[in-house]
Parts: C-alpha cells; sequence; structure tokens
C-alpha cells in the first residue's frame, strides 16, 4: 500500500550524502516538538469535549437563541472528542 494514499503526506525519500554517498537518516524532530505537538493536540481535545458538554447542558430556551434544535445538540454533544 502506498504511504501516500494511508496518512496524506509524501513517504521520507532518502537521500544520498554528497561527501560519503550513504543514504542519510529521516530528520528527527526534537523531544521538546513532539511535547509541543501532543500538548496542542490534548488542549484541542479538550476544549471540544468542554464545548460538546456545555452544549449538551443548554436548555431548549437557549438552544432556540442560537439556532439549533434539541436532537441537532444531542447528536453533537454526544460526538467523541476527537472529532
Amino acid at each position: 500500500m502506498d504511504s501516500t494514499l494511508s496518512t496524506g503526506k509524501a513517504p521520507f525519500k532518502a537521500q544520498a550524502c554528497i561527501d560519503c554517498g550513504q543514504d542519510a537518516a529521516p530528520p528527527r524532530r526534537s523531544a521538546k516538538a513532539v511535547l509541543a505537538r501532543w500538548w496542542r493536540a490534548y488542549c484541542r481535545w479538550d476544549d471540544r469535549r468542554r464545548q460538546r458538554r456545555h452544549l449538551g447542558a443548554l436548555d431548549d430556551h437557549m438552544l432556540a437563541d442560537i439556532g439549533v434544535t434539541a436532537r441537532q445538540a444531542r447528536r453533537e454533544a454526544s460526538r467523541w472528542f476527537l472529532e
């Protein structure tokens, strides 16, 4: 299976080192960059979870104010936080 199809990104192509002719290793991410990326994802997921919990707690009058039906609110509030 082509990795471009599964990830949406082009696969890393090793390039030969100009000096020695050996294949170069893929670029490494620093631990700080990896942690920062995970932290941003966690914050995004937590924000979605919080917003959906609040949406599920609104009464019909408040939902009408924002133009959302109770059914739409329940459906959105029941979604998983990663979506």
